[in-house]
């Protein structure tokens, strides 16, 4: 079985700073694809992010000043993990995330994630 240490999980997600953010590049595969429903993109719409250059783009948008980025859980199969992601705000405003990733190897192939925001 193929698991993930939630340190990497852990590393995914600690995009606080340029470092985090090269560190979470480096577990993506090259032709990794991300979508992502959100806020702004509906499941009609949805983010779909191709390749790392792409993927970063994303990565940096969840750097807003002083937010912070837990995973809460996460739950390993053969080809993957699932993890939920609590990020706040400076002010208390929560965001919820929910992942799922498709591994090959230790690289991240492949990402679902369905974010949900406070009021």
């Amino acid at each position: 079985m193929t698991t993930l240490p939630t340190s990497i999980v852990d590393q995914l997600f600690d995009v606080a700073d340029e470092d985090g953010v090269q560190r979470a590049l480096a577990l993506l595969s090259d032709d990794i694809t991300w979508t992502q429903y959100d806020i702004d993109n509906r499941p009609a719409a949805p983010i779909v992010a191709h390749g790392r250059d792409e993927v970063e783009v994303l990565l940096r948008k969840g750097m807003a000043p002083g937010m912070t980025h837990r995973a809460l859980r996460t739950l390993a199969a053969d080809d993957g993990i699932a993890c939920h992601v609590e990020c706040s705000y400076p002010d208390g405003a929560k965001v919820e995330c929910t992942y799922l990733m498709r591994l090959d190897g230790d690289q991240v192939v492949d990402v679902l994630g369905t974010m949900c925001w406070d009021g």
